[in-house]
């Protein structure tokens, strides 16, 4: 049995495939083929948008499970549904396979916040099931290294040196859009800030904010500062975040700073391998968190920011 599904079309919103011409609503893209488990196809709650535009086949036993079997399926649809690739879901895990190499394939779960990018780029290309695989191998390559180094000295973003009474700014960097086709569009900054007092840091976008960063050594160790609070990580456990507090912070909310070889700054766990790193809530501000997860290092790495001298700070 097969049943097809679109997301609805109203609630698609900004960015949406589906283009209307002389009344009728038409979608560009073939859909994707899912092989999905009956018992717990429940799991395909029909508000997540990685289930739009799809096709699925249902089978209703584990001896069903016929990976083989299910890729001739999707080679026999090749001109109703994406050729290349097709998705076999069980409970809350999802396998995408090469449909002419089944032998081929990467997982993720419904938990994994990658799974937007990782179907996105499979879909249009721009990356293949075994470059995928590549990375989760290689996964420990990408996560930047956390050792102290005994002679950190804070720098700005032009490689000078930074005084103790000296103020700036953390700009995030951000890499080159491939969306902007308007060669003359100056995309703005976007800024780390924490907003008064003890609150957790949040990116503020395309915002001209005030150089209240700086930093004070105290025995040998560079903390870095916010308006006069220490910025630290904060105490939750299930998802801490950044904060600042009016003392020094113990070592195990102790924020590591980082050099990246293009004279920007990582921020880490004190000796650990959980990162800082930065997720867009809306177009003007966002959340700042802090993880070991896998799947925020494929996603694009730590939060990575440039230190601006404020004026008068020269």
């Amino acid at each position: 049995m097969s049943q097809m599904r679109y997301g609805d079309i109203f609630r698609a919103g900004f960015g949406t495939p589906l283009k209307e011409e002389s009344g009728v609503w038409t979608y560009e893209q073939l859909p994707v083929l899912y092989f999905v488990f009956r018992p717990t196809a429940h799991i395909l709650l029909p508000e997540r948008r990685i289930h739009d535009n799809t096709i699925a086949e249902f089978y209703d036993t584990v001896e069903e499970e016929d990976f083989e079997k299910f890729a001739q399926v999707a080679k026999s649809k090749t001109n109703l549904c994406v050729s290349h690739l097709f998705v076999v879901n069980r409970a809350s895990e999802y396998h995408v396979f090469d449909t002419y190499d089944p032998r081929v394939r990467v997982s993720y779960t419904s938990s994994s916040y990658i799974r937007y990018e990782i179907m996105e780029d499979l879909l249009t290309k721009k990356a293949t099931i075994q470059e995928y695989i590549e990375k989760v191998k290689n996964i420990e390559k990408c996560r930047p290294p956390a050792e102290r180094d005994p002679n950190f000295q804070l720098r700005d973003n032009q490689g000078v040196a930074l005084g103790e009474d000296q103020t700036f700014m953390l700009e995030i960097c951000k890499p080159e859009y491939e969306d902007d086709d308007d060669d003359n569009y100056e995309r703005e900054p976007d800024y780390l800030d924490v907003f008064g007092g003890p609150c957790h840091a949040v990116i503020s976008g395309s915002v001209e904010i005030g150089a209240d960063f700086g930093f004070e050594v105290v025995g040998g160790i560079t903390y870095l500062t916010h308006d006069g609070w220490y910025v630290c990580i904060s105490p939750e456990e299930s998802c801490p975040g950044v904060t600042v507090s009016a003392e020094i912070p113990p070592k195990e909310r102790r924020i590591h700073i980082h050099y990246t070889a293009d004279g920007n700054i990582l921020m880490s766990g004190w000796n650990s391998d959980t990162y800082v790193f930065c997720e867009w809530v809306k177009s003007s501000c966002g959340v700042v968190y802090v993880t070991a997860s896998d799947d925020a290092i494929l996603r694009g790495g730590p939060m990575k920011l440039a230190v601006i001298r404020g004026q008068g700070s020269e």
